[in-house]
């Protein structure tokens, strides 16, 4: 009998769903944050604001002979969140300190207004109080905010990020202000590329939207400026508040090899804590959060509104109730740049010198964002060649289990996706995601906010969606849905929406294992599954059958750890694998980048499977086999735009493309040559895969 020895590691993933509200908190004194930020459904971009000139004011503020003045602001989070709410209320304390103290310098607040109505409540009962300045801080608020403004004239209100104050729609009391956070990302970029050891940067971003996703942008052209090399993984985790997931992103950003993180929100407080544990330096924006880790937190773009607020207050008393947008910028004082003491000099300077820049206009940060990219690697000569179907705008929705920088099953289809809007252009190929569904409740809320929306094609990338897809679907007869790993469409259920996908993973598993059988040494390989089901127990039966063929006495020792996503599950597996003698390696789904990490550390090869995970270890990851999900894609936007909805299961195999093999330049003729045989074989039909018994 074939020796196959099975570890089962059994591991019951408890995940707990983030929940809470805010409470109305009228004070003067700050009040402890006790509320966590649900995790967030998918949210829109706001449409674009009619374009308004912006104004610069100088941060330094002037309100010592200020008449009496009652402020009152309605924040998302709390006023010690070390981010966007604290950032604004320590600029109101501070002016209020300048002003002569709080009989001079009133300032109520109401924190952890998720909720939007219950936000508008509040703006309105502010009003209604008779304080002079409502303050709505958050973009959320906006529609609110224009709906209570006419009701009180002599009221000024501002928002922000926004720079839009109303003027289309006729008001003349609104205020809007926006951090341009690109700039202090591009800074912080700049100083982190020039940081960076291993190449490798993580970035942990709440939702892709306002200020976020400004400085994320300028983050990421900062770092490819200063260090071309760098590889910047972002994850964006759906929620602003949301610390347990931003601890997770960080994690996984760790294990993927990061040496520097960054990230936004008041979600980060979490991933500030996974980089104290793992000893990264942090670089923070909005706050200064170095309090919480102060030997982490090496730098940090601090947002002051003291200017803009006090610009706003010297208007409204001037009877200048609203009109005027403005912007914290570098030049102005409103982005401030703090560096720890002990950094390198040279990568200070580099940052100092990228900011110099950006406040002469030598680097215009939103220029190289949007056309400054470095060019793509060129593309194999295949996919060079492939014709790309002329199609009308489309708008697609993506629901996933893990992230877009999860090195597997997410990455791989979020990369097919994003190489279809780099052909397209972003106005004809629009793309929303939601990342870290692990709730399916979550992920069926997150499906029908997207049908809602008008997305034209909805991919709930999980099997465990499917029972939510079958109830949502008959509710939107003209949006499609797809679904994998399976090959049902709901048709005996009578739904004509629903696509189906699925990869034929035991074909690039057996071409693995024909490499692997021709790699090894010993004669032992490890395989660390995550759950034995789906494309993961294709892969294991594909590559078994593979590696047998070549050597029925090879013996293939397989782990599976019980968990798509636990990475410290699977660095214990890959080490009891190499214990056991193993001197090949293999694995899929999210978790392998544990597995990764010990291989890597331990010189034994590795051989992947979804995405590309050689950037996490070039010289370790030998060989993968890709799923490239471009062709099923573009299947599915041509049928639905000839009005067919569902009703077609598309597979990713060899001789169609969905499965794509890359090998290493470094290996052997002979197994590589061995293994394109056995892709030939599988092609031409004259290898039939047969799964042995387990």
């Amino acid at each position: 009998m074939k020796k196959l020895w099975i570890l089962l590691l059994v591991l019951v993933l408890a995940l707990a769903a983030c929940g809470g509200g805010g409470t109305t908190t009228e004070t003067t004194e700050p009040a402890e944050n006790t509320a966590a930020e649900p995790v967030a459904a998918p949210t829109e971009e706001p449409a674009a604001a009619p374009a308004e000139e912006q104004v610069e004011v100088a941060a330094e503020a002037d309100v010592s002979n200020i008449e009496a003045i009652r402020v009152a602001v309605v924040m998302p989070s709390t006023v010690t969140d070390l981010a966007w709410s604290q950032a604004i209320y320590d600029s109101l304390l501070r002016l209020q300190e300048q002003a002569g103290g709080p009989d001079k310098f009133e300032i109520a607040y109401t924190e952890n207004m998720f909720n939007v109505t219950d936000a508008a409540a509040a703006l309105r009962d502010y009003a209604a109080s008779g304080y002079n300045i409502v303050i709505a801080h958050g973009t959320q608020y906006g529609s609110s905010l224009f709906e209570i403004a006419p009701d009180f004239p002599e009221t000024t209100f501002a928002w922000g990020t926004a720079v839009d104050t109303g003027k289309d729609a006729g008001l003349n009391n609104i205020f809007a202000y926006e951090a341009r956070a690109e700039e202090g990302g591009y800074v912080n970029g700049v100083l982190a590329g020039t940081l960076t050891k291993s190449n490798v940067i993580g970035v942990v971003g709440p939702v892709e939207a306002g200020d976020a996703k400004l400085y994320i942008d300028g983050f990421v052209a900062g770092a490819k400026a200063a260090n071309p090399d760098a590889q910047v993984n972002v994850s964006y985790t759906g929620s602003f508040g949301d610390t347990a997931l931003a601890a997770e992103a960080a994690n996984t950003h760790i294990a993927a090899g990061a040496d520097v993180l960054t990230g936004s929100a008041q979600q980060v407080v979490g991933a500030i804590g996974v980089a104290k544990e793992a000893g990264v330096p942090w670089i923070g924006t909005q706050s200064d959060q170095s309090t919480l880790a102060p030997d982490i937190v090496i730098a940090s773009q601090l947002y002051d509104w003291d200017g803009v607020l006090s610009d706003i207050i010297n208007k409204h008393l001037a009877g200048e109730y609203g009109g005027t947008a403005y912007a914290l910028t570098l030049k102005n004082g409103g982005l401030v740049m703090k560096f720890a003491d002990g950094l390198d000099a040279d990568a200070i300077a580099a940052a100092n010198t990228a900011a110099d820049d950006i406040m002469a206009g030598t680097i215009d940060v939103m220029s190289v964002v949007e056309g400054g990219a470095p060019p793509a690697e060129e593309a194999p000569a295949e996919e060079a060649a492939m014709e790309y179907p002329e199609i009308e705008p489309v708008r697609i929705a993506l629901v996933m289990p893990s992230t877009i920088t999860d090195l597997a099953w997410s990455q791989s289809m979020y990369d097919s996706l994003k190489l279809l809007q780099d052909h397209y252009g972003e106005d004809a190929f629009e793309i929303a995601y939601t990342e870290n569904m692990f709730n399916v409740t979550d992920a069926a809320a997150a499906i029908r906010d997207y049908a809602d929306s008008g997305f034209n094609l909805v991919i709930a990338h999980g099997a465990q969606y499917g029972t939510s897809i079958f109830e949502i679907a008959p509710d939107y007869p003209e949006t499609s849905f797809a679904w994998g790993t399976t090959t049902n469409t709901g048709a005996e259920e009578g739904l004509t929406n629903v696509f189906a996908y699925e990869p034929r993973a035991e074909q690039g598993g057996y071409v693995t294992g024909v490499l692997a059988a021709h790699l090894t040494e010993v004669g032992i390989i490890g395989l660390v599954g995550p759950v034995d089901a789906g494309d993961a127990k294709l892969h294991v039966d594909g590559f078994v059958a593979g590696v047998h063929a070549v050597d029925p006495n090879i013996q293939v020792n397989i782990s599976f750890t019980g968990s798509f996503g636990d990475t410290a599950l699977a660095a214990e597996a890959a080490n009891t694998q190499i214990a056991a003698g193993a001197d090949i390696l293999t694995g899929s789904s999210q978790q392998v980048a544990g597995a990764i990490g010990v291989a890597k550390e331990k010189g034994v090869p590795w051989i992947g499977i979804q995405a590309d995970q050689s950037p996490l270890a070039p010289d370790t990851v030998v060989a993968t086999d890709l799923y490239d999900w471009v062709p099923t894609l573009l299947a599915m936007i041509t049928a639905n735009q000839s009005g067919e909805y569902g009703g077609e299961v598309f597979q990713l195999t060899l001789a169609n493309g969905g499965q794509r093999m890359i090998y290493a330049d470094s290996l052997p003729a002979e197994a590589v040559e061995a293994a394109m045989a056995a892709e030939q074989g599988i092609i031409d039909g004259s290898i039939e895969i047969v799964a042995e018994p387990r």
